[in-house]
């Protein structure tokens, strides 16, 4: 469902942009002028009721709204699939290069109570460094699946091998294979944390493969996005948001007013970012209740993406709503609880925490 009863609109040419500064006094170059998608005229638009700012833009020339985000990128990315990418998140691996650039970033358990990041792409042409990179678990591939998104790793659990060797569809960039070609070790490091990639070593691999960089046909956005920052008025604040994976390790949101932003501590200090010396900070948070089970040797963990109908929490400018999620069409799909209509995230990045539901007492919204 989309939410949207504003006239849906494209840009025009010239001539109306003229016109209608004439009108309202704006720089050219500081407005968009927009039209209905039917035919109109300029009297036609002068006579719409609401003001200017209620008109929704969906065509800007040379750009698209991201799908991962819900802002303008340059066209040439509207149909290319994301990069999927498995981030190491321990404290030997701090700080992390580049991830500061991922438009989602997913954080899930694995083994020993620890968790690694997925972060979602929907630009690597200009990544300097990213890492360090770590290797395969289920739910991470799953996840790139669920984005048609190109999946890079450092070796796999044995279950994910058999996932991956088993399922042709899973478009892999393996480093115990790509080697080289698409991955190297910072001597700097300590091994495993030391394994990067590049923008360049990114294409090489993706081209040496030979995958396909444009969406499959059956592809669906897992978000829908509001066109401009919407607050939620739902009373409920959220300017710290704590999440307690274990006794030893919880990391935390801070709300910043004058920006809108959450940015993010771990490990007791705040979490940068070593290509930018900035701290990571998000638009958009959720808290995605799941469950999780074990392998047969209660080692690896899964995560039980179907039919779950489980909690979440939307947190976006200080506030957090309550929500239900669950899977439709192969994507977990996020809804409002009381009517069951779909919630649209605010324009920006979004950081999405997927934690077990047996605890929930772990998790602070404050």
């Amino acid at each position: 469902m989309r939410k949207n009863k504003k006239a849906k609109v494209l840009l025009v040419g010239a001539m109306i942009t003229s016109l209608l500064l004439s009108g309202c006094g704006k720089k050219k170059e500081e407005t968009e002028v927009a039209t209905t998608e039917a035919a109109v005229n300029v009297s036609s638009i002068a006579s719409m009721e609401g003001a200017a700012s209620d008109i929704t833009v969906i065509s800007r020339d040379g750009y698209v709204l991201s799908d991962l985000t819900g802002e303008w990128i340059e066209d040439k990315y509207a149909n290319q699939r994301p990069l999927c990418i498995m981030i190491n998140n321990i404290s030997e691996a701090m700080p992390q290069s580049g991830i500061s650039q991922a438009a989602i970033t997913f954080e899930i358990l694995v083994e020993g109570g620890i968790t690694r990041y997925l972060c979602v792409f929907d630009q690597y042409d200009n990544i300097e460094k990213l890492g360090p990179i770590r290797s395969a678990r289920v739910p991470y591939v799953q996840l790139a699946q669920m984005f048609d998104g190109m999946f890079a790793h450092y070796g796999w659990s044995p279950t994910a091998q058999e996932m991956i060797e088993n399922d042709s569809s899973i478009n892999t960039l393996n480093g115990i294979y790509l080697g080289e070609i698409m991955y190297y070790r910072d001597n700097s490091r300590s091994a495993p944390h030391n394994v990067y990639t590049n923008k360049d070593l990114i294409a090489s691999g993706i081209d040496y493969k030979g995958y396909d960089y444009s969406h499959s046909d059956n592809y669906e956005k897992m978000f829908s996005f509001n066109y401009k920052d919407t607050p939620l008025n739902s009373g409920n604040p959220a300017t710290k948001i704590r999440t307690a994976f274990s006794e030893y390790y919880a990391p935390y949101f801070e709300y910043n007013s004058e920006d809108g932003r959450y940015y993010r501590y771990q490990y007791g200090v705040p979490q940068t970012d070593d290509v930018t010396g900035e701290q990571l900070s998000y638009k958009n948070v959720i808290v995605m209740f799941v469950e999780y089970t074990s392998d047969e040797d209660g080692y690896y963990r899964f995560v039980s993406w179907r039919d779950s109908n489980l909690n979440a929490y939307y947190c976006t400018d200080g506030e957090c709503v309550l929500v239900k999620w669950r899977m439709d069409n192969g994507v977990p799909m996020f809804y409002y609880e009381e009517d069951d209509k779909e919630i649209t995230l605010n324009p920006g990045n979004t950081f999405v925490t997927v934690f077990d539901y047996t605890i929930p007492a772990a998790i602070s919204i404050e």
